[in-house]
């Protein structure tokens, strides 16, 4: 005798055939599956008539105490339920465990960045997530498509909003002060009361020049009162420009967090004889990570720590 089988296209199956046949299924019954589905028994009674044709087999058939299983039916029940069960967990989003997770999370960080915002986030993240290793990833001209590419998981960022796909929380507002070395000439001065403008301007600056930035807030905020102050030395880096200040004349405008972190290690703090705009810093992402349970833990550990109430 020769058997021909008959090949079936699965490729276009209605996925809820088989979630109408695993209810049936298991609970023998047309009616009790369509209140589990919230459906109306007629589209269940459709939905097994329709697989009952793909299959070729009427799978379930009355009895005494409901409706019993054909063999095929029996056949398809639990691999039918662990197709469903599966998809649930390909489809359903991973549960992040921060205590047990071995992610590794890049995030981007400006000079700036790395020692205003960075410290308070890394303390709070260590014991929280002992085993993540978080990359800090220097900000520059290619950190946009670094974020769109999945190879940044967010940044730091003080430019101002950005539109979609991208997208930010402002965590805190920051503005400069003025920072001299203990031995300065003005140092005793700052500590009783702000320098007025002629002091400030009688000493030689340090700055740090940052990618892509032509004008500093500073500068731009002398200018308006027409003065200028006299840049001795530029580096890219503040923590350079701590360095390279202390037994000198130089002065340093850096942010305010900036400031009073280094006011910790004996510098001298104080307020600018100039009114200077605040800027706004926020944490960026990309819009493809905007559900992903792993991004949304790190980012809110950041906002908690960062966000001035």
């Amino acid at each position: 005798m020769i058997v021909i089988m008959q090949k079936m296209n699965f490729s276009r199956i209605d996925l809820n055939l088989l979630v109408v046949f695993n209810e049936i299924g298991r609970s023998r019954s047309v009616t009790v599956a369509a209140e589990r589905l919230s459906l109306s028994q007629p589209a269940v009674s459709h939905a097994l008539a329709r697989l009952r044709d793909m299959i070729g087999d009427p799978l379930f058939l009355r009895g005494r105490g409901g409706l019993i299983l054909t063999a095929r039916a029996q056949a398809m029940l639990d691999p039918v339920g662990d197709i469903l069960a599966n998809i649930g967990a390909v489809l359903a989003p991973s549960p992040f465990d921060p205590a047990r997770s071995t992610r590794v999370f890049r995030l981007g960080v400006s000079d700036y960045a790395a020692g205003a915002a960075l410290p308070p986030v890394i303390r709070a993240l260590r014991p929280a997530a002992p085993n993540v290793t978080l990359h800090a990833l220097p900000f520059g001209s290619e950190s946009l498509a670094q974020l769109e590419a999945g190879e940044l998981d967010c940044s730091f960022w003080g430019g101002g909003p950005m539109p979609d796909p991208f997208r930010s929380r402002e965590l805190f507002r920051d503005h400069p002060l003025g920072l001299v070395c203990a031995t300065h000439p003005i140092a005793k001065t700052a500590k009783r009361r702000a320098p007025d403008l002629d002091e400030f301007l009688a000493y030689p600056h340090v700055k740090t020049t940052i990618e892509n930035v032509a004008t500093d807030p500073v500068d731009i905020a002398l200018a308006a009162v027409g003065r200028a102050r006299r840049i001795a030395v530029t580096t890219p880096s503040h923590s350079a420009n701590f360095a390279l200040m202390t037994r000198t004349d130089l002065i340093m405008c850096p942010a305010a967090r900036l400031a009073q972190e280094a006011a910790r290690l004996g510098f001298v703090m104080f307020e600018l004889p100039i009114q200077v705009a605040f800027n706004a810093y926020a944490l960026l992402w990309h819009q493809r990570s905007e559900t992903d349970p792993a991004n949304q833990w790190l980012r809110e550990l950041i906002a908690t720590e960062l966000t001035e109430v």
